[in-house]
């Protein structure tokens, strides 16, 4: 998948990034962290400000995710 490499990253920095910054927001691109911000909205704004049009991922440092339901009818 497109963003493989930057889910692995988060996995395999998941612990640190509890330790130090749970609850905030990392962005990821590749096998780098950008670094880390308060929102959601922060975060994203500087992976497109960086990378337009590259894959990055902006993902919720929390323990344990909580799944999100989707109706049939909106996918």
């Amino acid at each position: 998948m497109v963003l493989d490499r930057e889910m692995a990253t988060f996995q395999a920095n998941l612990p640190a990034l509890l330790e130090k910054d749970a609850g905030r927001y990392v962005l990821i691109h590749g096998d780098q962290i950008a670094g880390v911000w308060d929102t959601q909205d922060e975060a994203l704004e500087e992976g497109y400000r960086r990378w337009l049009f590259e894959p990055f991922m902006v993902h919720h440092i929390v323990a344990e995710e909580k799944p999100i339901f989707v109706p049939r009818g909106l996918i």
